[in-house]
């Protein structure tokens, strides 16, 4: 194969792609719900390829953290952006994600390959317009999604539902 032919067939394989519904309960009751699409940043696409090569040290993703950018990332970015609040802890910005979070499933009809995060976040101070959120592998971002302000406060259940497909035979 040429090297012509290699990048043809690059340029005709999707990306992976995401998407994110966060679901904010008080009570049980259903009281904010917010949906945006992902962008997989490079140290993302990074720890898949580390992930896929057996690399020691390699991590899976094992956090969920939110934050305060308004922007789409640079796929470079590799933060999650501040609270402009100095007291607010980075550790009152991430909540653990567990392997039984995820699902994986094979859409045949689609040609994908979808991993599934159901994760949920108990904010533990009032964390006011929070638009950003993302998923990460030890202290690597893989992705950032970014949405409309949401107020999130102790006592609530927030629940990140991610789809991600990987396309394949396309």
């Amino acid at each position: 194969m040429t090297n012509r032919e290699r990048s043809d067939m690059h340029r005709t394989l999707p990306p992976p792609r995401g998407r994110l519904r966060l679901v904010v309960r008080d009570d049980g009751v259903d009281i904010a719900e917010r949906a945006a699409r992902n962008i997989v940043l490079q140290a993302g696409a990074e720890l898949v390829a580390l992930l896929f090569a057996g690399v020691e040290g390699a991590k899976p993703i094992d956090t969920v953290a939110v934050g305060f950018g308004r922007e789409g990332a640079d796929v470079g970015t590799t933060t999650l952006t501040p609270p402009s609040d100095p007291d607010i802890h980075a550790s009152e910005l991430r909540s653990p994600v567990q392997p039984n979070d995820f699902s994986v499933n094979t859409d045949g009809s689609g040609r994908n390959v979808r991993v599934s995060v159901a994760t949920v976040f108990q904010p533990t101070v009032e964390l006011t317009d929070v638009t950003e959120a993302g998923l990460l592998a030890g202290d690597k971002l893989y992705n950032q999604v970014v949405f409309e302000p949401v107020t999130l406060r102790p006592g609530q259940d927030v629940t990140f539902f991610w789809d991600i497909d990987f396309p394949f035979g396309h």
